[in-house]
């Protein structure tokens, strides 16, 4: 009899770290040479950690570049990253959501079916799923004007999974926890700027950095936010 799983990830996202400040000119598209840089810088910071580090595509990400430089084994210069892998017991599946040129996502067919096929051959394994943009909506109303598009269609797909423990997010930039009919969508602030939780506008926050952490044992789960305040912050 294998031994209970016992273990941690941490959940970071929305890093949004620039190599120059040149990329923060929003009037015209960036090249994916220009992307480059700042995926190196990326994997140079990561690098350091004592733990593997697994990538999930965001709607700011360059697909050519980050396959250039962090994914050199990619089937072609642009294709869409997701897949799964197995630790301990868990199966831990990675959604890529990107709509190119859109701040909402969505995913392709071709993508759904690869996750219910998936899915259907680990019936029996505790099952967490990554996903950039959130499925339900937040209840609020500039958020929710660029969620995943296609959301109760996953949703579908993964309510099929009895196994499935929860969904996790990024791209809104604060944290947040949805449940219905037995699923749990959690979303985790971003490393860099937040996003107020509570106005229906648009209203950024400075800060403070934050990610998620996961603590697994046997078949319970935990999860709680860690905001990184530097001295003198304020909270807003």
């Amino acid at each position: 009899m294998s031994s209970p799983a016992r273990f941690r990830f941490v959940h970071l996202t929305d890093t949004h770290i620039i190599a120059s400040p040149d990329m923060l000119d929003r009037g015209r598209v960036l090249t994916p040479a220009e992307y480059e840089p700042s995926y190196r810088l990326l994997g140079q910071i990561l690098a350091g950690l004592p733990c593997p580090v697994r990538f999930l595509i965001g709607n700011h990400d360059n697909r050519i570049a980050f396959n250039r430089v962090l994914r050199p084994g990619a089937p072609a210069s642009d294709a869409p990253y997701y897949y799964a892998f197995d630790h301990q017991g868990y199966h831990f599946v990675a959604l890529d959501s990107q709509e190119p040129g859109q701040a909402g996502g969505v995913l392709d067919p071709r993508q759904l079916t690869w996750l219910r096929d998936d899915l259907v051959q680990h019936p029996d394994e505790p099952t967490i799923v990554f996903v950039h943009h959130h499925p339900w909506p937040l209840g609020l109303q500039w958020i929710d004007t660029m969620p995943l598009r296609n959301g109760e269609e996953l949703i579908g797909v993964l309510r099929g999974h009895p196994d499935l423990r929860w969904i996790i997010c990024g791209h809104v930039h604060l944290d947040q926890t949805i449940q219905r009919q037995g699923l749990t969508m959690l979303t985790t602030p971003s490393t860099c700027v937040q996003l107020s939780k509570v106005s229906q506008a648009r209203k950024m926050l400075p800060g403070p950095p934050a990610f998620r952490i996961v603590d697994v044992a046997g078949d319970q789960l935990s999860t709680r936010v860690l905001h990184v305040h530097s001295p003198g912050h304020q909270d807003v």
